[in-house]
């Protein structure tokens, strides 16, 4: 395994808040899949994409809302992050395209879209999805919205789509939704794609993007990890102190068995206990350096029940007491 898929929160957040919106009880579904409300309004945060899709998934499948992703996916380009920050600072509609193309691993690790031309026809695509029918569908829905959402950058805010390539298959009544209805939809396709006059590359975007943050300000190292450990780990500081973080639960938030990750775990010589002490360490030295945090709540920060079981991993990791550090390190 190269890689452990991450993705950012915004979208389990987005869904959670459509949910939300239809009055759907979304705390023991995103408990089913390891999430916590706390954990998805950090919006930068990451988890697995396992994650997300099994929680789309399951929602949609559960509440018998096929559109779901379209209703999830009604969140501006501008509000995913730097990303859409990045996407609006385009001169152009192509320059816009090409830069969510290239930049798209900032959002999901193994994003893959690309623009196609075709004589007087353009086609922004998006590669093959992972996961169970039912997860592929409401990530495609959402992914199609942004999209568009995209397109219009360029094409005005009123412009409808006209062919659509969509990967699922129209088993749960898709041609039915507004957005379709008019359109020339084709089902069971190998890509994602929206066709547009190829012309609309060269426009210039449309509305005030002028109070956006400027490119040359953002961070150098918003890229996703591709590597098994730093994924990992990324995983685990992502979800450290808002669920317990056993083996089979980070397993099954990867979409692995316990037995598979172990045997990851040892094929890069790592060991799962010290790479999450070691986490929950780096976690702890800021905050034993600030006094206004108490010791039982730097403990539950951390993943324990008690300060007690901090107090004896932190003196295993250090040779001293939490209390003894704090002592030597705050005036």
């Amino acid at each position: 395994m190269a890689e452990i898929p991450l993705v950012r929160a915004r979208y389990a957040h987005s869904f959670a808040v459509s949910l939300d919106r239809l009055g759907v009880p979304t705390e023991s579904l995103l408990n089913r899949h390891h999430l916590s409300p706390n954990l998805i309004e950090k919006q930068d945060g990451l988890i697995t994409a396992h994650q997300l899709w099994a929680f789309a998934g399951h929602a949609a499948e559960r509440e018998g809302l096929a559109e779901l992703g379209l209703l999830a996916g009604q969140v501006p380009v501008i509000e995913h992050g730097d990303f859409g920050k990045m996407v609006y600072q385009g001169l152009t509609l192509y320059d816009a395209i090409e830069t969510f193309c290239t930049n798209a691993v900032i959002e999901y690790s193994r994003a893959d879209f690309y623009l196609r031309l075709d004589g007087e026809q353009a086609w922004f695509c998006r590669g093959p999805i992972d996961g169970e029918p039912m997860q592929r569908q409401q990530v495609e829905l959402y992914v199609l919205i942004m999209m568009i959402d995209t397109i219009r950058l360029g094409a005005g805010f009123d412009w409808q789509p006209n062919t659509i390539h969509l990967q699922n298959n129209d088993q749960h009544g898709l041609a039915d939704v507004s957005l379709f209805r008019n359109a020339n939809v084709r089902f069971g396709c190998q890509t994602s794609a929206i066709g547009f006059p190829a012309k609309f590359l060269a426009n210039p975007l449309h509305g005030n993007i002028a109070a956006f943050t400027k490119a040359e300000d953002m961070p150098n190292d918003i890229t996703l990890s591709t590597d098994f450990g730093q994924s990992l780990r990324e995983v685990l500081r992502n979800h450290l102190g808002h669920i317990p973080l056993t083996l089979s639960t980070t397993a099954e938030m990867i979409g692995l068995t316990p037995r598979t990750l172990q045997r990851e775990l040892s094929k890069h010589q790592l060991s799962y206990q010290e790479l999450l002490d070691q986490l929950r360490y780096e976690k702890a030295l800021p905050l034993l350096r600030d006094k206004k945090h108490k010791l039982f709540d730097i403990a539950l920060d951390l993943g324990y029940s008690d300060s007690a079981h901090f107090t004896r991993a932190f003196r295993r990791w250090a040779g001293m007491t939490p209390r003894e550090y704090r002592k030597q390190h705050v005036a």
